[in-house]
């Protein structure tokens, strides 16, 4: 009887033929695949990969193959793979949905969290080929949605799940079910009213003064109460996507806010927990409300110092930069590694952050680190000391000279190498680790449009930009994918005696 079973190294070939004759591919730990038969030296297996087509679309393809490990690489048959229900690995993915965010958690136990989702149908692609074979009558359960901020660019991609239900192409198709819904409280306002331009100070929502100081006061918890003429037309859809989940099995929503205690308590459990460090709320009329932040200090900003224990040069008040720096802050842990989701924050926001740090009220210092707002300049080198991380992932993708913002910046990629905790930390972009291959000159479909552009000389995109990282705990793994299908950019760790990281051999079978 075939078992289902996870891999228990870091990466194994599965060749089509006995004597590791013809590579299909090369899968990595924690993957599922069904053992069909054990020896003592090989198994055989049935995975699924995806091979492209003449036609140039990539499809999911199940294919039993063998796993051979070399005498060479001291890995033996029986220490290949684990029964499923035995699982030790969490699995963080970060995917390239070029200019955003997108995040996707898998607990040993197989929860699934998906932290943003960016603004265009590259995440949703990215999961139907995931979790395949769902309908509306079985979609694939999704234990939590974190949408970090209200930024069009971290959750009108997670719309694009909804739409791609009705996606004539079946394999395109996801069904879901998200049964929470966190974010931070704060929603955007149309940009114009009664043919006007909305100030800043109002495009969040309520506000009080004290001591000088303006807070938004208007904290939502529900988003589907909202009322339509508070938000912008991202924030409708989003809602009306909202509703619809809702229509088929309630949806649980909260805000989170640092201390938040009860909020992942259906995923915490033994040495495995989620801890939200932001935002930072402020008291106000025995209301929790939330600082309205500036601009900040004009750039190019090189060697500014980031470590003041002042606020200063920060003026005015800026709804983007107040929306950002309010981004949800998540600490993951498991057993000696840690991972910190950090959204969109700034450097004025991040320096509220660092102090509390400082301060031994919280806790930044992680091993991998989702870097804030996709590489920008307007980054505290405090808040990354604090962190000090062995690994940073920068989501960034400047796809279009509209949406061009220089991401990611020297800067901000000196600052990671210059506060990491180790003399060769590793920092991925998730921009720079797709394939392209070289297509020539080509030339579009549509004839008019053909005729406008002309040809031009094309690439295609044969391995998406995908981070993806491993752990039990006790080891942690990194890779990434490229048009070699034998290829992969990886790097291991394990903790010592003292339980500290150290650099660790990647075992391949």
């Amino acid at each position: 009887m075939p078992e289902q079973s996870v891999l228990n190294v870091d990466l194994a070939d599965v060749w089509k033929e006995r004597g590791r004759k013809q590579c299909i591919r090369t899968i990595a730990w924690g993957d599922e695949i069904t053992v069909v038969k054990q020896t003592a030296t090989y198994l055989e297996v049935t995975i699924t990969f995806f091979r492209q087509k003449p036609d140039g679309s990539i499809l999911p393809e199940s294919i039993t193959g063998y796993i051979e490990p070399t005498k060479a690489s001291g890995i033996t048959v029986a220490d290949l793979v684990r029964p499923v229900p035995d699982n030790k690995v969490l699995k963080v993915n970060f995917v390239d949905v070029q200019q955003g965010d997108g995040t996707v958690i898998e607990s040993p136990d197989g929860k699934i969290i998906l932290i943003d989702g960016g603004d265009n149908q590259m995440f949703a692609r990215y999961l139907a080929g995931r979790f395949r074979n769902t309908s509306l009558q079985h979609p694939k359960p999704i234990d939590c949605l974190v949408v970090t901020h209200g930024d069009a660019d971290h959750f009108a991609g997670l719309s694009e799940i909804l739409k791609s239900e009705t996606n004539k192409v079946k394999r395109k198709q996801l069904f879901m079910q998200p049964q929470r819904i966190y974010h931070n409280g704060l929603v955007k306002r149309p940009s114009r009213m009664n043919n006007k331009a909305v100030p800043d100070s109002k495009l969040l929502g309520p506000t009080k003064t004290v001591s000088g100081k303006l807070y938004l006061t208007g904290l939502e918890e529900n988003l589907l109460d909202v009322d339509d003429k508070e938000m912008n037309e991202p924030f409708k859809k989003w809602q009306q996507t909202l509703a619809t989940y809702n229509s088929r099995s309630p949806v649980s929503f909260r805000r989170l806010q640092l201390g938040d205690t009860q909020a992942f308590e259906f995923f915490n459990r033994n040495d495995l927990q989620i801890d939200v460090l932001g935002p930072i709320t402020t008291d106000v009329g025995g209301q929790p409300a939330l600082r309205f932040l500036g601009e900040p200090p004009k750039g190019p900003r090189i060697g500014h110092d980031s470590l003041s224990e002042r606020d200063e040069g920060f003026t005015g008040h800026s709804a983007s930069h107040t929306i950002n720096g309010h981004s949800i802050v998540l600490r993951l842990s498991y057993g000696g590694f840690s991972f910190l989701f950090s959204g969109d924050l700034n450097d004025e926001a991040s320096r509220f952050l660092a102090r509390e740090h400082n301060k031994g009220t919280l806790n930044l210092r992680s091993e991998v680190f989702k870097v804030p707002h996709h590489g920008s300049a307007d980054f505290s080198g405090a808040f990354m000391q604090a962190v000090s991380p062995i690994v940073s992932v920068v989501s960034c993708g400047d796809e279009s000279a509209r949406k061009e913002y220089i991401h990611p910046r020297a800067t901000l990629m000196g600052a990671l190498g210059k506060w990491s905790r180790v003399p060769e930390p590793l920092i991925f972009a998730t921009e720079l680790v797709a394939f392209f291959a070289t297509e020539g000159l080509c030339r579009l479909q549509d004839d008019k449009k053909a005729k406008k552009r002309g040809p031009f000389y094309g690439f295609s995109r044969t391995a998406y930009g995908l981070v993806k990282t491993r752990t039990d705990g006790h080891r942690l793994f990194v890779y990434t994918d490229s048009g070699n299908i034998q290829m992969k950019e990886a790097y291991a760790y394990q903790l010592d005696s003292s339980g500290v990281p150290q650099p660790a051999e990647v075992n391949r079978a």
